[in-house]
């Protein structure tokens, strides 16, 4: 264990320290940007657009292959009067490009690129969704744990009334044991408040790259502003889902891959210049052109195979284009009827009765000392209000958490957090 705590310190000493704006209690668009400033997954994601500027660069090289030089030496030998000299022979070869395969590499590369610029935006929406679901969970717990500790004193209240009354015999044994099964019902929630507190804290830590010790956020329990009309939504997210324009981008990356297939099969020419000491004493100089032979598939290389692969990858990323549209139009509607149902689920709850519930629950044991309310009414009372103030932060939370869903189908992460 000293090892274990050893290796842990030190991890968390090396680790880069959290940028200037994610110090102290975080708010919803804090949280978002803390998250998106060093997540893994979004790092990986532009080093692979990295990788795929590199190999645009490649792609710029004018020349196909480098030039090749060729010296060769060998001794002469005169048959009839043996004299003898040194034959030196070089050659100098460059291979041209003649069917515009340069543009086309370069085509392909910059396809690639924009595959990568989706697959960034792909990686900052699911960390932003993730971020604000851990937010907003973490809001919810706590509210919940909050109102659950105010009515934890009532219910300690409630537990010893029950027992003095039934030391004095005004009271029955099975009054107080109702009592104390309601207080264990109460501190159950109470745990699974701070459970869920804790868990929403370690989620939002592991986004952030922070230790969760230090962690703390800020704001109300409030869901995204985001239009409600279909039709908006849906064009929204058949324009912006990163889905969609990935699986297009993948397309075209494989329709580039054909073109540049293509244009390989052309026979590139090479120039010739050579210069050789030949005979005895003899000077040549001299140059021409050289084309490989194009041989018929299965003989030479003609890249059939290849042409057809990419064709075939390029017609199964047009499906995914056309699956992906049906996906997202699926999911904006079933997310909107989400949050409609959600926002009316939440307007059953008025304010005023809201704030009666929580005094009702305050005043419970008062109520109870007075006479007024009977053992087994206040612990019905007390459960019902807190049944219906539950229910209060349940709907909300789910308003909330849908809303980040709604703004996540519809590709309006990670900007709609701001709103």
């Amino acid at each position: 264990m000293p090892l274990l705590s050893a290796l842990l310190t030190a991890t968390l000493l090396a680790a880069p320290p959290p940028p200037a704006g994610c110090q102290g209690p975080l708010g919803r668009a804090a949280v978002v940007a803390c998250a998106l400033a060093e997540h893994p997954s979004i790092r990986a994601a532009e080093a692979g657009r990295a990788a795929a500027e590199g190999r645009k660069l490649g792609a710029r090289t004018l020349l196909p292959s480098n030039p090749q030089v060729e010296v060769t030496a060998g001794r002469r030998v005169g048959l009839w009067n043996g004299e003898r000299d040194i034959n030196v022979y070089g050659r100098v070869s460059q291979e041209l490009e003649i069917a515009g395969q340069r543009r086309k590499r370069m085509a392909m590369a910059d396809a690639e690129v924009t595959q990568a610029d989706r697959q960034i935006e792909l990686s900052r929406r699911d960390v932003a969704a993730a971020a604000l679901s851990a937010y907003y969970e973490w809001i919810a717990a706590r509210e919940q744990q909050a109102m659950i500790g105010r009515i934890a004193r009532t219910s300690d209240t409630l537990v010893d009334l029950a027992r003095t009354s039934e030391r004095t015999g005004l009271g029955s044994g099975l009054n107080a044991d109702v009592v104390v099964a309601t207080l264990v019902r109460v501190r159950r929630q109470q745990i699974e408040a701070e459970r869920r507190v804790a868990a929403a804290r370690a989620v939002l830590a592991g986004l952030l790259g922070r230790d969760g010790a230090g962690l703390e956020v800020e704001g109300e329990l409030s869901p995204l502003a985001l239009p409600l009309e279909l039709p908006a939504l849906l064009t929204s997210a058949l324009t912006k889902r990163a889905e969609i324009e990935l699986a297009k981008a993948e397309r075209e990356v494989f329709l580039r891959q054909v073109e540049v297939f293509r244009r390989l099969r052309a026979p590139n020419p090479s120039v010739v210049l050579y210069a050789q000491r030949d005979g005895f004493a003899e000077q040549v100089l001299g140059g021409g052109l050289a084309f490989p032979i194009v041989l018929p598939a299965p003989l030479g290389r003609t890249y059939k195979g290849e042409i057809a692969e990419s064709k075939a990858l390029a017609r199964r990323a047009e499906a995914e284009v056309e699956r992906w549209r049906r996906v997202v139009q699926a999911e904006v509607e079933v997310a909107l009827r989400e949050v409609e149902a959600r926002k009316a689920e939440l307007e059953l709850f008025e304010a005023e009765r809201l704030q009666r519930a929580e005094g009702h629950l305050e005043a419970l044991a008062q109520e109870m000392a007075t006479g007024r309310v009977s053992i087994r009414d206040a612990v019905v009372l007390q459960q019902t209000l807190l049944e219906y103030l539950a229910a209060h932060i349940e709907a909300r939370r789910a308003l909330a958490l849908g809303s980040v869903e709604l703004a996540r189908v519809a590709g309006l992460l990670p900007e709609g957090a701001q709103r």
